[in-house]
């Protein structure tokens, strides 16, 4: 059978995406927030984009900078194994 919590089980194996979610940035203290990734959605019409950048700075300027910089860009480079270097 499962070894561990449901809850533990989706904290530590679930990825979540999520995409202008003020929410999802305001309970990252209570996620996981290793396995939190952001979309931008470009190109559908119900994106961000061209304010996407704008939209992301507001909504995550309360975060750590490492928890910020995991979930827009170092979670998933390291779940698809990208070369992880910032700008690059």
């Amino acid at each position: 059978g499962m070894v561990g919590k449901p809850s533990d089980l989706f904290r530590e194996n679930v990825y979540v995406t999520f995409q202008d979610d003020w929410v999802a940035f305001n309970v990252t203290h209570l996620l996981n927030h290793e396995r939190l990734l952001w979309a931008s959605d470009h190109p559908h019409s119900d994106s961000t984009f061209p304010n996407s950048q704008t939209v992301l700075a507001e909504q995550t300027a309360h975060l750590d900078p490492d928890v910020r910089e995991d979930i827009v860009w170092r979670n998933c480079a390291r779940l698809y194994g990208l070369k992880q270097e910032a700008n690059a």
